[in-house]
């Protein structure tokens, strides 16, 4: 449930040695800044708006855990992360990067965000890919921060037609991310 107030932000934060302030609105673009407007920007598919008004980019941490294994047989191994607790942005896929926390390893990839329609039982999943990384993520904490969005989640008419997009998407994601081939 939400509720409370500046008062109750000081009282609460005084009784832990917190000092609480508050700060007067901040403006971008003539419009206020609002976790409603980050919360539609993310929505609506649009991550670079939301980075913009968060001053970073809208990021889910997680472990990964152990999937279906199909992403691995087909080229494209993904570090699977449950999305629970977090705002879902629009499902489709992003260019991203990852960050390992254990060890602050930043990495550069793909990932699908949403219920993978190409595979049943359909199951919600942040799959992000990363480039040039064969390492092993399994148990790991890791931070997905999105950058831009690539495409909307889709289902294809063959394991070859999905492995051209995903070609396609991760060529997009690295001249997006500024990464040569």
């Amino acid at each position: 449930a939400r509720g409370g107030n500046v008062e109750l932000l000081r009282e609460v934060g005084a009784q832990h040695g917190i000092e609480a302030r508050t700060v007067g609105p901040v403006g971008d673009g003539g419009e206020l800044v609002s976790s409603s407007r980050v919360r539609e920007a993310l929505q609506a598919g649009d991550p670079q708006m939301a980075a913009r008004l968060m001053t970073r980019p809208f990021a889910i941490r997680g472990v990964v855990q152990h999937g279906d294994k199909r992403g691995r047989t087909i080229g494209y191994p993904t570090a699977n992360l449950s999305i629970e607790g977090y705002l879902r942005p629009k499902y489709g896929v992003y260019a991203v990067t990852g960050r390992i926390l254990a060890t602050g390893e930043e990495l550069q990839g793909a990932a699908n965000i949403g219920i993978r329609p190409q595979f049943d039982p359909p199951k919600e999943l942040l799959e992000p890919f990363f480039f040039d990384f064969s390492g092993d993520l399994y148990g790991q904490e890791i931070e997905i921060a999105f950058h831009h969005f690539l495409r909307p989640e889709a289902k294809f008419d063959s394991l070859d037609g999905l492995l051209e997009q995903m070609e396609k998407d991760c060529s997009r994601a690295r001249g997006l991310l500024g990464q040569s081939e």
